[in-house]
């Protein structure tokens, strides 16, 4: 039996957009049944019932919060869904863009896990945080990343710990940045 995953997002300069649709491609390549990419933004979180994988992405807004178009969906998750944990058995990840130039980086990701627990979902695997745009290293490690999902909703991977969430360093490595580049990048005062 192949898996039904859904991929929802909200994306505001089109990055976390470019994600959902590099996810859900992917998933359908290992096999899923994908409904989406779904823009989340106006709908009910009821649209999450009757998947056996979730992966809901949205960029981290300011200093660690959710954005203003995700924060309803949030809203309807927590009404709908958290009373009876209307998710449990789901497996659940989460993915977003952030920008390191904040303290909080990517804390949006943590915050839907958060909401994905309390709805009853098992979160499998570490949170994807994609620093301001793709290039071809973060195209490709998301396509890894989506395929491992799908075997971990399959049973065929073991889940991964989610907790700690992804560092900075993490980041950069989706990003095919080096250590060694970063410090002279930070040395320089430049943003990568």
């Amino acid at each position: 039996m192949n898996p039904r995953v859904l991929v929802g997002y909200v994306s505001v300069g089109g990055n976390t957009a470019e994600t959902a649709n590099i996810l859900a491609a992917a998933a359908r390549e290992a096999g899923a049944e994908v409904a989406g990419p779904v823009d989340l933004r106006g709908k009910s979180a009821e649209l999450l019932i009757g998947h056996d994988g979730l992966l809901l992405g949205e960029p981290t807004w300011g200093e660690g919060a959710h954005h203003t178009d995700f924060a309803p969906f949030d809203d309807s998750m927590a009404r709908l869904l958290e009373p009876g944990r209307a998710l449990a058995g789901v497996r659940a990840a989460a993915f977003g863009g952030c920008d390191r130039a904040y303290r909080n980086f990517g804390r949006a990701i943590e915050l839907i896990e958060d909401r994905l627990a309390a709805c009853g979902a098992l979160v499998v695997q570490q949170g994807l945080k994609i620093e301001l745009a793709h290039n071809g290293h973060s195209r490709a490690f998301t396509r890894r990343w989506a395929q491992q999902f799908v075997a971990r909703v399959a049973g065929r991977l073991e889940p991964q710990a989610y907790r700690p969430a992804m560092t900075r360093a993490d980041a950069d490595a989706v990003m095919g940045i080096t250590p060694a580049q970063r410090r002279a990048r930070d040395n320089a005062g430049l943003m990568l």
